[in-house]
């Protein structure tokens, strides 16, 4: 398991053997031992410790990790063993042997260490939580570099993430335990990739997690990992500017309700047009979609409206990304008219902004 996540921070292509590799150190301890599983492709990397049955003597290699991943894959639950002659691994399974041929220790990259003292603390949960629920809406466009991460934010005792495309927001708050050491206001934008591996990592034995944030990277420390990792520079969009506060329009909906209306709806688009038409009326909201040489969908749900009638077009994946994430049984829609952007509403700490798409149906 430690050995796959390991695999994600390995970079595929590189001509630097260093970095397609794992450094694997081995420490005595009482309860036997542990194992200290550490990689990088130098803009960000991770040290993972798993228990060992047994150390009889301490030691590093460092092994090419696609090799050992495939050994590991084919030992199942079966014990494994190492021995180390130099920079060679002799690897015993109960019905297989392996010598795979590692590099010099001193030839891998350092591995920074965790000041804990400096750190700021969040809750496990609230932080799979705030992850989860904003990183469907990172951009995928290089172009807009700054927008390709989760932008971090520490404000007090309050924690945000936000990730945007400039076409959807997601915007979520949470608290931390407050700043140890006198750290000041933070606002950085996070690697996804980082985010990702930080949300493999996190396990059940984790009730908090510490974090310190320097000029030019992130340190993440759970009970068994470490993650460090380059920050992205750049300017991130001032989100609060972009969630309007003059809707007029609010209707509550239960989120499997909606959920299965608008994948229904979608059946009837194509990858070239994916919109369809929300049309709200007196406790009800009507989807519909129509596609030339597709066909057409109509789906109505019952909502919770009083308000006058309107017509607004969303990008139904946009809608199905937001929905899958949650867990509450209702979801709250914001809306003014078919121009301005629509506001979803979870809890009174997750804000999901969606500009409309200017297609008539």
């Amino acid at each position: 398991e430690a050995f796959a996540i390991a695999a994600m921070g390995v970079p595929q292509r590189t001509t630097i053997p260093a970095i397609t590799s794992v450094k694997i150190s081995a420490h005595k301890e009482k309860s036997g031992g542990t194992l200290e599983i550490a990689c990088t492709d130098l803009e960000y990397g991770l040290k993972l410790t798993v228990p060992a049955t047994e150390v009889k003597e301490e030691g590093t290699l460092v092994l090419p990790a696609a090799r050992m991943a495939g050994i590991l894959r084919e030992a199942g639950d079966a014990d494994i063993s190492i021995e180390s002659d130099g920079n060679l691994a002799h690897i015993k399974l109960p019905d297989a042997s392996f010598k795979v041929v590692g590099i010099d220790p001193s030839d891998f990259p350092t591995v920074p260490t965790f000041e804990d003292k400096s750190a700021v603390k969040i809750s496990t949960e609230d932080l799979g939580t705030m992850i989860r629920k904003t990183q469907f809406a990172v951009s995928t466009e290089v172009v807009r570099y700054a927008l390709t991460g989760q932008l971090f934010e520490i404000k007090g005792k309050e924690v945000r993430m936000v990730a945007s495309d400039g076409k959807r927001l997601a915007y979520i708050k949470s608290a931390s335990s407050g700043k140890a050491g006198g750290q000041k206001d933070v606002r950085v934008i996070v690697p996804t990739k980082t985010m990702n591996l930080l949300e493999k990592v996190l396990g059940e034995e984790d009730d908090q997690v510490s974090l310190v944030v320097e000029e030019t990277q992130i340190k993440i420390k759970t009970r068994r990992a470490l993650i460090f990792s380059r920050l992205i520079e750049g300017h991130f969009p001032d989100y609060e500017a972009v969630v309007p506060s003059n809707l007029d329009k609010k209707l509550v909906i239960e989120r499997e309700a909606l959920l299965g209306a608008v994948r229904k709806s979608a059946l009837m688009t194509t990858d070239k047009t994916r919109a369809v038409k929300f049309s709200l009326g007196k406790n009800r909201l009507v989807l519909f979609t129509r596609t030339a040489d597709v066909g057409e969908a109509k789906v109505e749900i019952t909502v919770d409206y009083k308000g006058e009638e309107v017509d607004i077009v969303f990008n139904p994946d946009y809608v199905v990304d937001y929905l899958k994430v949650l867990a509450d049984p209702t979801v709250e829609l914001h809306l003014k008219d078919k121009g301005a952007a629509g506001v979803f509403k979870a809890g009174k700490d997750y804000v999901y902004v969606l500009m409309p798409l200017t297609i008539n149906l």
